[in-house]
């Protein structure tokens, strides 16, 4: 099994060791069959008690029964998977990188990774149910996964999608562009999301102006659109790119040049792929032929696709935006101001906190009439007074709640590891409850990642909705109080996201189960078309022997 921490593991074994203990309790003092026994004689009761219906689907009902008791000892209740420690995964942002910690070996080991290792407490061999390993596999590899996948901070933009179709007027420019979009933008910016890549001014500073696009030139290298290992070119073939200098390392293209040359294909007219066009890298298909490779000067080549798109603008757009530019970047070259001008004209972004009358609406401002107004003031300085002073204790004590969160998780799923097997027998090794338990302890492995996205949902928000006005007194009484109330909404939310998901994930295991459990029903409804047919039989049969009888008598 993979933990996060030895904390993690700590708890998690506690939890595991307590569960064998009552287990094996169960076992040895036969107290399993207590359940069973429980659920025969209450059926058997409610059969006796009830019509003569009943008794009839009494012997489907306690059958299918059994057979869910006995699949939820074998899978819930009876510990059979040891417990074994195959790693530590740490959670960690795309920002921040992960390396894989180093294991103990011992004295006598050297180097190699520790392998099968056994999870031993006070020298206890130790193991779980079926249920309860596949809940922890799942819940913490969701976890670590959907961390790994976190920014470390939002820039929240609105993206002009318009733009793009409205200014190409050449719908294969429009298409083609769309595809350099998919197959070469947006798995280098996943790339360097995931990597961390410090070279990403946006990765250090998510609100900086240097924002990406598919023509950012921290894209032009090796790492990224020059990467044809892996799998930055064009996976299609494009017209008149025979040419590239990538082509030479696409297999079918290359194959196809080779197979001319041995006389295998007639290429006489001119249809095969290495003449129709070519695979160019990214960095070629948007800088043009060759780029990327030593030697070769592509700043003028009009294949490229920065070229087309620049040529496609319209040239009013050009000079009066170019003038723009001007006057605010200084010591740039003619080359920057196009890619600067292409960025916006094509892949504009908008940031949110700038558009004016975005900001949040103060209702405890909204007084009618002079005195409303002045009392609505009033009344804010007397509570951002207040506000202040409470801020450092409530703040204190958020930080201590963030600070023992690992071990607030740790200590459920202890107690819930302990509870389970007492859970399942007083329950008569109950389906519903099974699932219930199962999603809830699945719903707990999922806590860090909600922990995570309110750390930098916090920092993000705060950063992007207490902006400073132009009006320095109504900054002093208004700004404060957005800041310490965004930072006491957020605090909140580190325990409110945990509560209301173990919440929903367990009524939907509850219901799960209940879905399960029904089947129990389905040998009563069984029993009633039983017995129902053979009634029909019976009367259908006795009416052909009277009317054969009487046929006999004539």
């Amino acid at each position: 099994m993979t933990f996060t921490s030895l904390s993690d593991l700590y708890f998690f074994a506690t939890g595991v060791y307590a569960l064998n203990t009552i287990t094996d309790i169960a076992i040895s003092t036969k107290l399993i069959i207590a359940p069973v026994i429980v659920f025969v004689v209450t059926q058997l009761l409610k059969a006796a008690e009830g019509d003569e219906e009943a008794k009839v689907g009494m012997l489907g009902k306690l059958e299918i029964g059994t057979y869910l008791q006995m699949f939820v000892f074998i899978t819930a209740f009876y510990p059979m998977v040891p417990l074994k420690l195959d790693s530590f995964q740490l959670y960690s942002k795309q920002c921040e990188g992960y390396k894989q910690p180093k294991i103990n070996n011992g004295f006598f080991k050297k180097g190699g990774p520790a392998e099968d290792l056994g999870v031993m407490l006070s020298n206890n061999k130790l193991k779980v149910p079926v249920i309860v390993a596949l809940a922890r596999a799942f819940g913490t590899g969701f976890s670590i996964e959907s961390v790994d996948r976190l920014p470390c901070g939002f820039n929240l933009q609105g993206a002009t999608n318009t733009l793009m179709n409205s200014r190409i007027v050449d719908t294969a420019l429009r298409i083609e562009t769309k595809e350099f979009i998919k197959q070469c933008y947006q798995p280098a910016l996943n790339k360097a999301l995931r990597q961390g890549d410090k070279n990403m001014p946006w990765i250090d500073d998510p609100r900086t102006d240097a924002q990406p696009w598919p023509g950012h030139n921290s894209f032009m290298n090796n790492a990224y659109y020059g990467n044809i290992g892996k799998g930055f070119y064009s996976q299609v073939l494009l017209p008149d790119w025979q040419g590239a200098r990538t082509n030479k390392h696409i297999p079918k293209w290359s194959e196809s040049q080779q197979a001319e040359s041995r006389g295998e294909i007639d290429c006489s007219g001119g249809q095969c792929i290495h003449q129709v066009g070519g695979f160019p890298s990214c960095r070629e298909w948007w800088q043009g032929i060759g780029a990327g490779y030593g030697g070769i000067n592509v700043s003028s080549n009009d294949m490229s696709l920065r070229k087309r798109l620049w040529d496609s603008m319209p040239e009013d757009d050009k000079s009066s935006i170019w003038v723009l530019l001007q006057a605010s970047y200084h010591d740039v070259s003619d080359s920057w101001y196009e890619d600067k001008l292409m960025e916006k004209a094509y892949f504009s972004k908008v940031a949110m906190n700038r558009i004016q009358g975005a900001e949040t609406r103060d209702y405890g401002l909204q007084g009618e009439g002079v005195m409303g107004k002045i009392g609505s003031w009033f009344n804010r300085l007397v509570g951002t007074v207040g506000n202040v002073m409470s801020t450092v204790p409530d703040y204190a004590e958020a930080s201590l709640v963030q600070s023992a969160a690992p071990m607030i998780k740790g200590a459920a799923i202890l107690i819930l590891l302990a509870a389970f097997p007492l859970v399942l027998m007083v329950s008569q090794y109950s389906i519903k409850i099974a699932t219930t338990v199962g999603a809830l302890f699945v719903s707990i492995q999922l806590w860090p990642f909600f922990w995570e996205l309110t750390i930098v949902f916090q920092k993000s928000f705060i950063q992007t909705v207490a902006n400073s006005s132009s009006v320095p007194v109504v900054d002093v009484l208004t700004q404060p109080n957005v800041m310490m109330n965004s930072q006491r909404i957020t605090d909140m939310m580190f325990i409110a996201f945990p509560f209301i998901l173990t919440s929903l994930l367990t009524y939907a295991g509850l219901g799960l189960g209940g879905a399960i459990g029904s089947f129990q029903g389905m040998s009563k409804g069984a029993g009633s078309a039983g017995r129902g047919g053979g009634e029909a039989a019976k009367k259908v049969g006795g009416k052909v022997a009277r009317k054969a009888a009487s046929k006999g008598a004539g």
